[in-house]
């Protein structure tokens, strides 16, 4: 057997692997494209009453907008959370309808969950870009080929709470304020994937503080939609 085809069928799989999970088009936001101190606070998984409505009350306390990347089936299911939600000037994002692991499914699938969310989200009176992040953040080759032909782009971060694996607001905290830098894009979550009633008093308790430290340290919170420039990196 010639010893040159073990390494060039093990470079080939490992290109492919490569190109699966790291594809290098598209465009894939992990932060503000500024040296200011200046953070954007995202929420994934809603709408989930009565704790997104909490979590509106700590924002509003604090004048604070952010954005909320929702799941097309609770959005059907609470659509006066997501009045609210806009009525009160935070940002809204497509987190694809029923939240599967969308890196792992065939593009036409990924297509129509992420057109069926936008659908919906088109009932409201949205003036903002409807921005996307796909589930557990999996910008693999299916879904970045379905936004790149919509030149779309994903919308990633650089900051995971790790808030869906404990409600420790003590900990969340800790958590997002030890990797929050200027620029910073963070994740936390107002919703639970399953589309189960999801307990969030952690998060709500922990943005509290998670805000009025980075205020404290002189930091400002924007939309991503107020940030038009930022950097986009291709993984």
């Amino acid at each position: 057997m010639n010893p040159i085809l073990p390494v060039v069928g093990t470079f080939t799989v490992l290109t492919l692997l490569w190109l699966f999970f790291r594809p290098p088009f598209g465009k894939n936001v992990v932060r503000l494209n500024t040296d200011q101190r200046v953070v954007a606070l995202t929420y994934d998984d809603g709408p989930n009453p009565p704790y997104t409505d909490h979590l509106l009350d700590v924002l509003a306390k604090h004048d604070v907008k952010a954005t909320f990347f929702m799941i097309g089936n609770r959005i059907e299911r609470h659509p006066d959370t997501v009045n609210r939600v806009i009525a009160e000037g935070h940002q809204i994002g497509n987190h694809t309808y029923s939240h599967p692991l969308l890196g792992f499914l065939p593009p036409p699938y990924v297509q129509r969950e992420i057109e069926r969310t936008d659908d919906l989200l088109q009932q409201f009176n949205i003036t903002n870009e409807v921005v996307f992040r796909a589930p557990m953040l999996t910008r693999f080759l299916p879904v970045a080929w379905v936004l790149a032909k919509g030149n779309r782009t994903h919308i990633s971060c650089n900051v995971w709470s790790w808030d869906w694996t404990k409600q420790n607001p003590d900990k969340i905290t800790e958590t997002v304020l030890k990797k929050t830098s200027p620029g910073s894009i963070i994740v936390l979550h107002d919703g639970k994937a399953e589309n189960k009633e999801a307990d969030r008093s952690g998060t709500i308790e922990a943005t509290d503080k998670i805000i009025t430290a980075l205020k404290r340290d002189g930091y400002q919170f924007v939309r991503l939609s107020d940030c038009l420039a930022v950097r986009v990196i291709s993984d």
